[in-house]
């Protein structure tokens, strides 16, 4: 993984196994999202992403607008969030007011899914592209890959248990101790990327 410096736009490369990881990476993130997730009770296998992730194959619905439908329905609220990646990547705005908080997410939950879906869909096309030659990237683009990359690193955070540096270090020791587990190194190649991604927009 290598990307230019200086004026933009920068030249971003991958290995072929990097692009692959993150097509994973997209595709349970993108079953996370979209509500197809698998359960998340069952025991975590640090070698299975999939399984670390909760995550089953990505259903599309075929109405676009069925999002946006689910904004306006005269229900309440979604449900509480009973996974806690999910919990992070759409928090209570209203934590002490389930009312308040019922009445904010009937408003906005279908727009954030729909908005994570789309920049999913982005990052996606541009891997296709870098299964083939390096990716030129605008600022624009920078940003939405920034928001899908920490959004993924978020949710391999939460399945690691990674909630400060004390947790972190734990989650490295245990990474060692398993040669087997692969949600570990993702997790920190991820923060190479979002970091390498950061300095060349700030230089």
């Amino acid at each position: 993984m290598r990307i230019t410096a200086g004026e933009p736009p920068w030249a971003l490369e991958f290995e072929p196994e990097e692009t692959w990881m993150l097509g994973v990476l997209l595709d349970v993130y993108e079953s996370l999202v979209s509500g197809e997730q698998g359960p998340v009770d069952r025991p975590l296998d640090p070698s299975d992403p999939a399984g670390l992730l909760g995550a089953v194959q990505p259903n599309h619905p075929s109405d676009p607008f069925s999002f946006w439908e689910a904004d306006l329905d005269e229900r309440p609220g979604e449900e509480p969030q009973d996974d806690p990646a999910l919990r992070r990547l759409f928090p209570d705005a209203y934590p002490d007011d389930q009312d308040a908080n019922d009445e904010f997410r009937r408003f906005t939950a279908a727009g954030q899914r729909r908005e994570r879906l789309d920049q999913i869909l982005d990052v996606r096309v541009d891997l296709d592209v870098l299964s083939t030659k390096p990716l030129m990237m605008q600022p624009e683009r920078v940003e939405y890959w920034l928001r899908t990359i920490n959004a993924i690193r978020l949710v391999l955070a939460t399945r690691l248990g990674i909630v400060d540096e004390l947790s972190a270090d734990r989650a490295e020791q245990s990474a060692g101790d398993d040669p087997s587990d692969v949600i570990y190194p993702a997790y920190e190649w991820l923060g190479v990327l979002i970091e390498m991604l950061v300095e060349v927009s700030w230089e």
